[in-house]
Order: structure tokens, then C-alpha cells, then sequence
């Protein structure tokens, strides 16, 4: 695999505004162009979601999966649960084929496959953009008992009432969910500035020089930690502490310079991006700093000089009433000057 970790690749589900009951369940890495093609207001879309079922609304998306065929995977066990491994009860059992799926069964079929061994460790968010779709879901919990994996979030959005999390994680609308690598552009320029110049650099963990151009390193995501560690050291504490043997990826930890908690497919995402696509990456950084130029800049031209400690009296004093009066007063013919001192003649004479 030489290509980085993609910033989005969502599945999603839609629903029909004028037919509800008509439910569609696709994958992208772009949700509001997705949603655009759907609607016919650009070219492209499933011609199940053609015609008389239009305009579709994008009710739920799963995001952050690390690859297209795991997003690819989950959407084909998502709409054939029937026929998919992650979603039998038990081992080689089939499920009984259904028609067409009501929004409940479509829950329960999206619980189910996040809670399967093939997903269960991944670190997915599922944002609802609907309110009762969102009620609909919290109400399959509650019955069923099971709740997610802790690494897996829940983000009530759109017209979703604001959930325990507070704001964080909403974006508001489907055509604000971000599809470029644009959140790590600040992460990305960090670890590029660390790692320019290696030469005293050490692993966190083993003690080490690193070698970035021959290791791969990881860098710490918090802004202002400058904390950097070979990829297999830190993997290795990560899934240590964690004390689960099954588990072979690291989902998060503690980092061992600033001791935060840190996202290990964040970190994955801007390794993969780094070493992988050197030529986005500068493109990125060029941007970023004819940016930092124009505002810094921007800046210089805004702040008014300083005005100088001891200002020189203005020329534009207005004048008294009486200045003409002054003026005849001060003038040359009415100023008594001293007569002029007497010259004195000194004649001196050759003497005899």
C-alpha cells in the first residue's frame, strides 16, 4: 500500500423526503457531492435513487474508515446483512432474506456490524443529521443493551438536539462535513518543521536517534508538544497499556512527552500523508506560507505608526483676531532701532 490514509470515506443512508420509507445505503469519499449526484444537481448517482424519490436527504454517516475497501466492506455487509459474515448471529448461519428494509431493521443491521469483530476495533463516528432517525437509533440502545465500542463516537448533528458532548464534532449540514486533509494541515506543518532538522532528535521511548527519511516516525498531534517516537516504540506502549491481546492496531494512548491522550489513526493519517505524497505535502506547506506572508503582511500595513513622544507644534495653529494688528505693531517702521555706532579713523604715521 504506498497511498496515504484518504481524509474521508464515509458510507451513508439516505431517505426519500417525499417517499420516507424509501432507504438507500451507498459509500463516498465526498458526501456532499454524493448527495448532489442523488438529487440530479450533478451527474452521476445510483438510478435507484432516480425519478420520483427525489430530493433524498443524507440522514446518517459512518466515517473514519482507514481505507476504501474497509468503507467498501462495510457497505456491502450494510446492504446485504443476509449475506455477510459480520452481521450472522452465529457462526454460518444465514439469515433469512428480507424485502425492503424498514428504518428500524436498518439500525439494528448497523449496530449489529459495528459491534462484529471485523469493525469493532475500528475508530468510526456515526453522525445523524436527523433528528427522529437520531431518536429512532437511541431508542434500538436502549432496548438492545449493548453500546458501542468506546472508541466509536455518536455526534447528534444537524437537527439533532445538542447530545452530552456538547458542540463538538458538529459541522451543522452534510455539505459542511470536511473532505480534505485540510483539519491536519496545522499537524502536518508542525512534525514537517521538527523533523527538518534531525540531527538531535531522539525516540521518546528507546532513547534513540531517529532517522526520518529512513524511519518512520511518528510526531505527538497536540500543538504544542514537540514529542516524536518511532512508529513500532509507540505502537507497541500504545497497545500495552490497552492490555488486550486481541488487539493488533492501537486506538489511542498516552503520549510519552506531554502525557495527553492521542488519536492513533489521527497520527497514522499524517504519517501516511507525509512519507507517502511528498508532493501534496509541499503544495500544502507553499500554501501555508504564502498565507503566513500576506497576513503577516496584512498586519504591518493595519497598525498606525506610533506618534513621536515630543510632536513639533502643527503649522495650521489658527490665527488670534488682532493679528493684523500684532503684525503692524511688530512691523519694521514702528521698531526704534539703536543708531549706528560712529566709525573711528586710526592714521598711523611712518615715523621720521
Amino acid at each position: 500500500m504506498d497511498k496515504p490514509i484518504p481524509p474521508l470515506y464515509a458510507c451513508y443512508l439516505l431517505r426519500s423526503v417525499p417517499k420516507p420509507a424509501a432507504l438507500y445505503i451507498g459509500s463516498t469519499p465526498h458526501p456532499p457531492r454524493r448527495l448532489a449526484q442523488h438529487n440530479g444537481v450533478a451527474k452521476g448517482g445510483a438510478k435507484k435513487t432516480a425519478n420520483d424519490k427525489r430530493p433524498w436527504e443524507m440522514v446518517i454517516v459512518v466515517e473514519g474508515f482507514m481505507s476504501r475497501v474497509s468503507a467498501l466492506q462495510f457497505e456491502w455487509a450494510w446492504q446485504h446483512p443476509h449475506d455477510s459474515r459480520h452481521t450472522a448471529t452465529e457462526p454460518g448461519q444465514i439469515t433469512k432474506r428480507r424485502g425492503r428494509r424498514s428504518l428500524t431493521a436498518i439500525l439494528g443491521d448497523l449496530h449489529r456490524l459495528l459491534l462484529s469483530t471485523g469493525f469493532c476495533s475500528a475508530p468510526l463516528a456515526i453522525r445523524f443529521f436527523a433528528a427522529d432517525v437520531y431518536r429512532a437509533w437511541t431508542m434500538w440502545i436502549d432496548r438492545d443493551g449493548r453500546a458501542l465500542p468506546p472508541q466509536m463516537k455518536t455526534i447528534p448533528d444537524g437537527t439533532c438536539p445538542v447530545g452530552p458532548g456538547g458542540e463538538g464534532g458538529r459541522v451543522g449540514c452534510v455539505d459542511a462535513i470536511p473532505v480534505d486533509s485540510s483539519p491536519i494541515h496545522d499537524y502536518l506543518e508542525k512534525a514537517h518543521f521538527l523533523l527538518d532538522d534531525p540531527e538531535h532528535l531522539q525516540c521518546r521511548i528507546c532513547r534513540e536517534v531517529v532517522n526520518p527519511l529512513g524511519e518512520r516516525i511518528v510526531v505527538c498531534p497536540q500543538p504544542h508538544c514537540h514529542g516524536i517516537s518511532h512508529l513500532l516504540c509507540l505502537s507497541a506502549r500504545f497497545l500495552h497499556a490497552m492490555q488486550d491481546r486481541d488487539q493488533l492496531v492501537p486506538t489511542e494512548g498516552d503520549c510519552p512527552a506531554c502525557q495527553e491522550t492521542v488519536s492513533w489513526p489521527l497520527m497514522m493519517k499524517e504519517l501516511t500523508l507525509r512519507t507517502r505524497d511528498a508532493k501534496t505535502v509541499q503544495k500544502i506547506l507553499r500554501k501555508r506560507k504564502k498565507q503566513s506572508s500576506r497576513q503577516a503582511n496584512s498586519r504591518a500595513t493595519s497598525v498606525p505608526a506610533e506618534e513621536p513622544k515630543n510632536p513639533l507644534p502643527p503649522d495650521d495653529v489658527p490665527l488670534a483676531d488682532d493679528w493684523t494688528e500684532q503684525l503692524a505693531v511688530d512691523s519694521d517702521s514702528s521698531i526704534e532701532l539703536p543708531p549706528p555706532s560712529q566709525r573711528t579713523e586710526i592714521v598711523i604715521s611712518d615715523s621720521e
